[in-house]
């Protein structure tokens, strides 16, 4: 799953990956939570449906047909092998797929202890990473209208299974297109980007506590653990190919 991430490129930097004509100044985020607002690119609708442009969206899916925005905490993730066919996404994977700029996520495990000890997965020097999203509309029986989405996840590869189960479905640059513009959803070029990015895309970090509360949004979420106790956990590491 992807339960939380960070992005930390600068507003051109997302202009020039995503091929924006504008963007809105971002603050960096280092510890993105589920019911947060997060950017997103889109195709544009109307005359110029195939530019693209940054959106805001709230993290966790509320389908237009839902009574009870409250499932929204439910949705946050779409597996990709499900997407296709359950009713809360099926509609937004086929009209509504968007690209979620990330520089990084987040993913835990248990200790002895009990506590959940947090690991930072992003590429070299955290560059700049896309997920693949869907989202949707909805609209309260007051009208006030709700856009929010989630992200899709697939299996792990060699390297993150080490740590979780799942990951987010990664998309290349060179795919964004196919990604956003597609409309055949069963083409070989567009199954292919369900699939999980190489293990030698991304490196794992052993990073600190801080980052299990939701409410804590500090540079120091990034930073690699170093505590009396890393040495005693470095076999550990070593086995999962994490650096710190």
């Amino acid at each position: 799953m992807c339960g939380r991430f960070l992005l930390v490129s600068s507003s051109k930097e997302l202009a020039e990956q995503f091929e924006l004509d504008e963007t809105p100044e971002i603050r960096p985020r280092y510890n993105v939570a589920p019911s947060q607002e997060i950017a997103a690119i889109r195709l544009q609708h109307g005359p110029q449906a195939n530019r693209r442009e940054l959106i805001f969206l709230k993290w966790g899916l509320i389908p237009s047909w839902s009574k009870d925005p409250s499932i929204s905490q439910r949705l946050i993730n779409a597996r990709c092998e499900t997407v296709e066919s359950k009713p809360a996404f099926r509609s937004s994977f086929k009209k509504r797929r968007i690209l979620i700029p990330a520089n990084g996520f987040y993913e835990w495990q248990g200790t002895q202890s009990g506590a959940r000890q947090p690991y930072l997965i992003s590429f070299e020097k955290f560059g700049l990473l896309a997920f693949a999203g869907i989202y949707d509309e909805w609209k309260s029986p007051s009208g006030d209208v709700t856009r929010s989405c989630a992200i899709i996840t697939t299996h792990s590869n060699d390297l993150i299974k080490s740590v979780h189960d799942r990951m987010p479905v990664v998309v290349p640059t060179k795919d964004y297109g196919v990604w956003l513009e597609s409309t055949d959803t069963a083409s070989e070029d567009f199954r292919n980007l369900l699939r999980p990015l190489s293990d030698d895309s991304f490196r794992i970090t052993q990073v600190g506590m801080k980052v299990n509360r939701p409410d804590y949004d500090e540079p120091d979420c990034i930073e690699p653990l170093k505590t009396a106790d890393s040495n005693a956990n470095q076999s550990i590491q070593e086995s999962l190919y994490l650096t710190t």
